[in-house]
């Protein structure tokens, strides 16, 4: 009887909400400057914020989601050799969030004479005359 009594307290009682979840995604892109639409993979409800630090990036939200969620990512060109990075963090109605993890892989374009003896060129140093 007290067995029957425990069950039925168990199932009575409503299930805690899940806690919101954060997860992670990463995105590589070219040093050019370009959009480049992502999906962020774990997250079905809609974007209430973003928090995007940096300046060469910016962040288009849809206006309304269905399924998973989508953005787009407009980034300047990287004029630098060095790759830079940026974390941003997307939180939907649930409270979940992604932090995603931008990297845009720097130029590999010569720009002048000290570029002559970098790794990114195959131009001599000197030229004979």
């Amino acid at each position: 009887m007290f067995a029957g009594i425990a069950l039925l307290m168990l199932t009575a009682c409503p299930s805690e909400p899940e806690a919101p979840q954060t997860y992670k995604q990463s995105v590589v892109l070219p040093s050019n400057a370009m959009e480049q639409e992502i999906t962020l993979n774990k997250l079905n409800s809609s974007i209430v914020t973003v928090e995007n630090p940096a300046t060469w990036i910016t962040v288009e939200t849809p206006a309304y989601t269905s399924g998973y969620v989508k953005i787009k990512v407009h980034v300047t060109a990287n004029t630098e050799r060095t790759e830079r990075k940026c974390n941003i963090t997307i939180t939907v109605s649930s409270g979940d969030k992604v932090i995603l993890s931008v990297t845009q892989q720097g130029s590999q374009e010569g720009t002048g004479i000290d570029d002559l003896h970098g790794a990114y060129t195959d131009k001599p140093a000197y030229r004979r005359q």
